[in-house]
């Protein structure tokens, strides 16, 4: 009832909406706490449940999606993507026919587009089959997402099984209603990232590297984040069999960028805005920015955001050479530290993005992506009233309380991961 109810509220209207997500989020925190006992399959019945009803809803909290008709729109005359700028074309008619109603729902009309290879071909697909209905375009997106989620679903339980934990640990991904939300409900297609990387774990874990470092390629070609996570595939892995699986996965993936791009380099000056102008939901870059701006007299993002990128970078080493070098790091846990450094660099933060590390999260037990899942969401005060400026009250309210969450886990759970989620608080019902 609450997701369904949460899917028909404005980001605009943000009291409504935290208050709806908050009352949805302890409903599922409830559930997994043990205080209801729900088997397995109850629980993925529930889960179904919650993403066909967003069948029923257009997005509501993003408009990213007209981008995706935008960029089919080009691709079925033959046009492009990463040629032209949506503002560029309404002033050359010669070059494409394009939609002036679709242009106006644009958040980016003077921005290239950013999406990689993988969501090219799926906005390709979904234009050819649906035209400009944005209905069938919002019904394909969402049932391909379920489909993905689905996947996902399966490929933790493989897992999970596979390190002996109980299977129902996977509903803390499935049931959690910022995954709901933000895949299902408004299209951020992350999920297709994460499923083809939890694939290529697995066939790794078979030694089947060819297709394991093609199915890494496929997650870096959905999102390009999981390029930095090929060093800590399995350990098992090590050291002749990971510098191949490294070779065919990003030959694979810059084979396929050029293949699908071309010297159309319009995406890459959109990449570099991201670093160097776009800011969102930030936490060590918003402190940075604060003291530049007393300091400096003016934001500091051109300087920052690149600094904080070599910051990462090294830390992104320094994490590497403790998980070579530490038998008892797990790779879910390496990578879930790895993906967490990067969010708490970036200059930008947006709720979806959490996703993956929920999904890491169910395999290495920690429990502060849960947490950041639903102090995340404060982030929506950006476009409360239509105002679309920063709330840093809230945002350090987020932060604060995730940071001190974080504090208290791990100090509770050096050397112990497995006491934040006693077995006896879930049911038994499947192993």
């Amino acid at each position: 009832m609450a997701m369904t109810w949460l899917q028909g509220i404005s980001r605009l209207d943000f009291t409504l909406l935290w208050c709806v997500y908050a009352f949805g989020f302890g409903l599922y925190a409830w559930m997994i706490s043990g205080k209801i006992k729900i088997s397995l399959q109850t629980g993925l019945v529930l889960a179904l449940a919650a993403r066909l009803i967003s069948l029923f809803f257009e997005p509501g909290l993003s408009d990213d999606y007209y981008r995706f008709v935008w960029d089919g729109m080009l691709i079925q005359q033959g046009v492009h993507p990463m040629a032209y700028t949506p503002a560029f074309l309404m002033q050359h008619a010669e070059i494409a026919v394009v939609d002036k109603h679709l242009f106006s729902l644009l958040n980016s009309q003077h921005y290239y587009s950013v999406y990689p290879p993988v969501a090219q071909w799926i906005f390709g697909l979904s234009y050819k089959i649906n035209g400009l209905s944005l209905g069938g375009h919002v019904v394909f997106y969402k049932l391909l997402l379920i489909c993905t989620d689905a996947l996902i679903v399966l490929l933790l339980h493989l897992l999970l099984r596979k390190k002996q934990i109980p299977s129902n640990r996977i509903l803390l991904y499935a049931l959690n209603p910022l995954v709901i939300i933000e895949f299902t409900g408004n299209l951020h297609m992350d999920g297709m990232m994460i499923a083809a990387l939890l694939g290529a774990v697995i066939l790794s874990e078979k030694r089947n590297i060819l297709w394991s470092s093609l199915l890494m390629a496929l997650s870096i070609l959905s999102k390009m984040l999981t390029l930095v996570l090929i060093p800590f595939m399995p350990r098992q892995m090590y050291w002749n069999r990971i510098t191949l699986f490294g070779i065919v996965s990003v030959t694979a993936s810059v084979a396929v960028f050029w293949l699908s791009f071309g010297t159309h380099t319009g995406w890459l000056e959109s990449v570099r805005l991201w670093f160097n102008s776009f800011e969102f939901n930030a936490s060590i870059y918003y402190i940075i920015s604060a003291v530049g701006m007393s300091v400096k007299g003016y934001n500091i993002i051109a300087v920052a955001g690149p600094a904080l990128a070599l910051v990462t970078i090294a830390g992104i080493v320094w994490i590497w050479w403790i998980y070579i070098r530490k038998p008892g790091m797990d790779w879910s846990t390496a990578m879930l530290a790895v993906l967490t450094l990067y969010f708490l660099m970036s200059t930008t933060v947006h709720p979806w993005y959490i996703g993956s590390l929920l999904a890491l999260a169910v395999l290495s037990k920690h429990i502060y992506p849960i947490v950041w899942s639903c102090l995340i969401f404060l982030s929506y005060s950006h476009y409360a009233d239509g105002n679309s400026a920063e709330n840093y009250c809230l945002i350090g309210i987020e932060y604060l309380f995730l940071f001190c969450w974080m504090y208290w886990e791990f100090s509770r759970n050096r050397g112990n991961d497995r006491q934040l989620f006693p077995s006896e608080t879930y049911s038994h019902s499947e192993k």
